[in-house]
């Protein structure tokens, strides 16, 4: 800024002329600075925003292009039997009567007065079905009833050990982790004579079946199945039966396995939100307004015509059987309209399902998945998108630097100018001193002059 000592020789306003001279000089090439820098920012934010559209088209792409031939499954009574399918599995009804579920087996011990008093030590070898048998020490320090349900329970030996007391004392419960007829529990005892004490009575043979291992027992379309689990996964391909309770005779359960076409339908319409999306934002970036003449901030940008060049053609991609019932995403439905956002005929979708479902299916993977591919290109770090946006940052910043030396560059002119007025205040001092000097002495002249006459 001018010192403001500047214009007391001339009685000037110099600091206000210096200022002016300044802003005259900066103002312009700020003004062209701050709206580079406006472009650039604005294009950043497209790109941006492009991206963020894409990176939400290829989710929905990928989900389509994994899309399999989904089935639904349903049980006419969730009470007694749920069911799930898995792809693959084959359509169809079937009925399931449940005449019996799979239990694990559960032993009781005799009764003990006290479930914290010692019982004697030994071992216990715990054996589920045809199992390894597992080894329990038992001395000093778990020798109680609640030591040795702890020491079995830690054991990872295949059986749950819990401590019921019925009104007149403490008895050990062991239940068999898994369900089944084979998967009995089998406990020895062994130690020296004398030492082992009331631990004998936790030997197999003092126990009690309070609950038989049992396998689940069904008809399935006539079939007798057994098996040692109430869930059967493997029974009917592709479906899970988890059996809940037993049915009523002669009122089996249906199982109703069909094509899961409600998934079909809402991964192609996540994808066709998402895609139009994409259309819009860069409809929005690109738009021109040939009332107003004023375009949009990124107009011609050729990034962005190329995503929506390449959009266009994937969806143009047709399948690579050409035998197939359908060969592009038309046929399924997807429509295009004259701007290019698309919509899905739902009725047109279903006809094609109808007509070939795993055909359908097929497409959709094939077509999407190089869609996908395509959407990468711009979305993947170090694609077209991201190179774009460091080109720009690496602009901005050196509008940063040009600001700088705009700024040094000013101040130097304002130094100069404040020199060079300052010097012509100083000057212009002098001559107005000299020149009431002058008038000064002519004025007493003239008084000497009229006084002689």
């Amino acid at each position: 800024m001018a010192i403001s000592s500047l214009g007391v020789g001339s009685g000037l306003d110099l600091n206000a002329l210096v200022d002016q001279l300044v802003a005259a000089e900066r103002e312009p090439k700020v003004q062209r600075l701050d709206r580079r820098e406006a472009d650039i920012q604005a294009r950043i934010s497209g790109f941006g925003a492009a991206r963020g559209g894409l990176s939400g088209l290829e989710t929905a792409l990928d989900k389509l292009s994994k899309l399999q031939q989904v089935r639904t499954a349903s049980s006419s009574d969730g009470n007694r039997l749920e069911v799930s399918a898995r792809p693959g599995a084959a359509t169809g009804s079937y009925t399931v009567e449940v005449n019996q579920l799979a239990t694990a087996q559960s032993l009781a011990s005799g009764r003990f007065e006290d479930a914290g008093a010692s019982l004697g030590t030994g071992t216990l070898s715990l054996q589920v079905g045809d199992g390894e048998a597992v080894a329990i020490e038992i001395d000093e320090e778990n020798n109680s009833l609640r030591g040795i349900r702890e020491a079995i329970n830690g054991a990872n030996a295949g059986v749950q050990a819990s401590i019921v007391n019925d009104g007149e004392g403490a008895r050990l419960v062991l239940s068999a982790a898994r369900t089944g007829a084979d998967q009995t529990v089998s406990i020895t005892v062994s130690g020296d004579e004398g030492e082992v004490g009331d631990l004998g009575r936790l030997a197999t043979g003092n126990l009690t079946e309070t609950v038989p291992g049992r396998n689940a027992e069904l008809v399935l379309n006539g079939l007798p199945v057994t098996s040692p689990s109430n869930n059967l996964d493997e029974t009917l391909e592709g479906l899970n039966l988890q059996l809940k309770g037993t049915t009523e005779p002669g009122a089996p359960i249906t199982v109703t396995v069909g094509e899961d076409r409600a998934a079909v339908r809402e991964a192609l319409n996540e994808f066709v939100k998402a895609y139009n999306g994409v259309i819009d934002t860069v409809r929005d970036l690109t738009r021109f307004n040939p009332e107003t003449q004023e375009g949009a901030a990124m107009v011609g940008d050729s990034t962005l015509r190329s995503v929506q060049g390449r959009l266009a053609q994937g969806l143009q991609t047709s399948g690579t059987d050409p035998e197939a019932a359908f060969t592009n995403l038309v046929n399924l439905g997807v429509n295009s309209d004259r701007n290019g956002r698309l919509s899905l005929d739902g009725a047109a979708l279903d006809q094609a399902m109808d007509q070939d479902f795993r055909g359908a299916i097929g497409l959709v993977n094939e077509v999407s998945a190089g869609l996908r591919e395509s959407v990468k290109g711009f979305t993947e770090p170090g694609g077209l998108l991201e190179s774009r946006t460091e080109g720009l940052q690496t602009r901005m910043k050196g509008i940063g630097r040009e600001r700088e030396t705009l700024d040094l560059r000013i101040e130097r002119l304002e130094a100069r100018l404040v020199r060079q007025f300052g010097a012509m205040d100083a000057l212009v001092g002098q001559l107005q001193s000299t020149s009431q000097f002058l008038d000064q002495q002519l004025g007493a002249l003239n008084a000497m002059f009229d006084r002689g006459r």
